[in-house]
């Protein structure tokens, strides 16, 4: 649908379900075609604009990037409770080349970047002619309009936005029914549309904008937000134009900021309003990111402000708070949504690699991989292969620490290993004397 076809329908109403690109309402589209609704900060607030606020990028830029970098596979569950990865499913060819013009990175930071600031994370399944799904491509949230069914069947009609989108989704109708459609939603009331963290933070992004430009603004005038020149004469029109025009070519701008000027004639210059220092536009500023931030739910040291960390327990305090209430929580939704989107069966799951969180944090996964050492639960190679070294010939055997008692369903000690740590499992007990044994002293006394 065109810029025209878009416009009538918001006139009439015709909004179906919902619009994912309204950054106020989902059922009111028409304010989005004109960059959004004003702020009482009195800026508008659209895509484009909020993502120039710092704040704003970086929140978003560290969500999606993060997703990116933890790669999910598609698991199969074994009857014996282990696990190999399903590659004769079509999904996981998906998840190495998701179209052939994405890797798997690109596509999550597509939909990781969709998810964070929209609240909606979109792709179209494609397929083949035989209706197997053979890649996922990537929707703006903003180009998608929601409709519902009478029988509760959900469509999604796409506007295409470039000419290789029309070429990808070329063979897809305009309105796609939700079996073709992965929808990851964030925060929802009614589980169909993805509240938007853009909508939601507008008016803290409102008054980002808004001191940016008023901080220009006074740059550009030379950090000062005015003043007044004093003559002791009266001036006439075309002398107070030149006077104008002089100053502020000699001592308007960035450039000319700090010098020296020189008046001449008795003036006086005297400067009015309030300086930047009375603004308090420091403390406003850093307020305003620290809402942006905890709005994102993204720690103040993740997008480089320091300040509010006092330290690396505070730093590490924030970065599991992170793991655990922000990136968890999304990862948990795209895994559940791939089962959903894809209809895979009981034995087969999606999983991201959350290791991957560690692969920068030596020390952290290394302590990680020797507990797990010690207490017999990863043998030498495996723990090398995770390094990315080559398993050698004795590092196929688990450890056990000496002296460990074993217990039975009750809780009863039934055994313990003894210093040289034999297996009693492996080795039976010979050491108590059997029936035929106590028959056979008998015999012989």
């Amino acid at each position: 649908m065109g810029l025209m076809g878009r416009l009538a329908a918001a006139l009439r109403g015709d909004q179906g379900k919902g619009n994912l690109g309204d950054t106020a309402n989902p059922s009111s589209g028409l304010v989005s075609l004109f960059g959004g609704p004003q702020t009482a900060a009195g800026v508008q607030v659209s895509d484009a604009s909020a993502m120039r606020v710092a704040a704003v990028y970086a929140c978003v830029r560290v969500i999606a990037e993060d997703l990116a970098k933890l790669r999910p596979k598609l698991w199969r569950k074994l009857t014996n409770g282990g696990r190999e990865e399903a590659t004769d499913h079509p999904l996981h060819a998906i998840l190495r080349r998701p179209n052939r013009h994405m890797n798997i990175v690109q596509l999550l930071l597509a939909l990781g970047s969709a998810w964070g600031f929209r609240g909606n994370a979109i792709a179209v399944i494609l397929r083949d002619d035989r209706g197997r799904p053979t890649g996922l491509w990537p929707v703006h949230p903003g180009s998608v309009t929601l409709y519902e069914a009478e029988d509760g069947t959900l469509f999604y009609a796409i506007s295409r936005r470039t000419t290789l989108e029309n070429a990808i989704l070329r063979d897809v109708p305009i309105m796609v029914p939700d079996r073709d459609i992965m929808h990851v939603r964030g925060l929802t009331f009614d589980g169909i549309v993805g509240l938007s963290p853009l909508a939601q933070l507008r008016e803290a992004i409102g008054i980002s904008l808004a001191s940016e430009q008023l901080s220009g603004a006074q740059m550009g005038n030379g950090a000062n937000p005015g003043g007044v020149l004093k003559h002791p004469g009266r001036l006439g029109e075309e002398a107070a134009k030149r006077l104008r025009q002089s100053w502020n070519d000699r001592y308007v701008g960035a450039g000319n900021a700090g010098k020296t000027a020189i008046l001449e004639e008795g003036m006086e210059y005297a400067p009015i309003g309030m300086t930047s220092v009375d603004l308090q536009f420091v403390e406003q500023r850093k307020l305003t990111i620290e809402e942006i931030a905890s709005g994102f739910r993204v720690p103040l040291h993740m997008i480089g402000r320091m300040e509010k960390s006092a330290g690396n327990n505070s730093q590490e305090a924030g970065r599991r708070a992170y793991y655990d209430q922000t990136l968890m929580p999304m990862i948990e939704g795209f895994e559940a949504e791939f089962d959903t989107a894809f209809d895979l069966p009981d034995d087969l799951y999606v999983e991201f690699d959350v290791k991957r969180l560690l692969r920068a944090d030596f020390k952290t996964r290394q302590e990680g991989h020797r507990t797990m050492y010690q207490s017999g639960a990863l043998m030498p190679n495996e723990w090398r292969k995770e390094e990315g070294y080559n398993p050698t010939p004795a590092g196929d055997v688990f450890a056990r620490a000496l002296n460990t008692a074993y217990v039975d369903q009750d809780g009863a000690v039934v055994y313990v290993t003894p210093a040289g740590g034999n297996d009693p499992a492996a080795e039976p007990d010979t050491d108590q004397p059997g029936e035929d044994d106590e028959e056979g002293s008998d015999d012989d006394a």
